[in-house]
């Protein structure tokens, strides 16, 4: 009974992760047409992400230098706002932007701008995955608002058969899939 209890309390933690590295990366990884990715928000948990993405060229981006050391080898500290410095038009197959949006990118003039460049970066057909935490705290505004968003097709990612899936966590974390067409 204690070990079903603990199991759920940490599913109810970690699923976010889990559903991140056990179902979404597993189906990108072997689609050569993904194979220039970056990854933006990086913390202890990511650090072995660099693995999973060997055969890829595989960037990641934070705007805490300190977080350098768990990104990939190809680190960029900057704000997402400022992707097209880093990257040309066109030039990114999937961007995955995970627990910044709430969490350091709450300004909603940035989170136009720097959705609407990850627009730009992307190439046709590039997916944009956007992961955050659908609570009070940790949202800056409501996403329906964005207008960049409004830029993207909403993507129905296969494994899971939808474009906005909630883990079964506390924090209410969300995965938004869009395609850019």
């Amino acid at each position: 009974m204690a070990i079903k209890i603990l199991t759920n309390l940490m599913h109810k933690v970690l699923d976010d992760r889990y559903i991140l590295r056990e179902v979404i990366f597993p189906y990108f990884i072997p689609k050569n047409e993904f194979s220039r990715i970056l990854f933006v928000g990086c913390k202890w948990y990511t650090r072995n992400y660099n693995t999973q993405f060997q055969q890829k060229d595989y960037w990641t981006l934070d705007v805490d230098q300190r977080q350098r050391k768990h990104g990939a080898k190809q680190h960029i500290t900057d704000t997402l706002e400022n992707i097209d410095q880093h990257f040309a038009e066109n030039s990114l197959d999937l961007i995955v932007c995970n627990g910044v949006f709430g969490w350091g990118l709450d300004e909603r003039e940035d989170v136009e701008k720097a959705f609407r460049k990850c627009y730009q970066c992307l190439r046709a057909e590039g997916v944009f995955i956007l992961g955050w935490n659908d609570i009070a705290k940790r949202r800056p505004f409501p996403l329906e608002e964005c207008q960049a968003l409004n830029l993207f097709d909403k993507y129905k990612f296969p494994p899971l058969s939808t474009s906005e899936y909630l883990t079964k966590t506390f924090n209410r974390h969300k995965y938004y899939f869009y395609v850019k067409r």
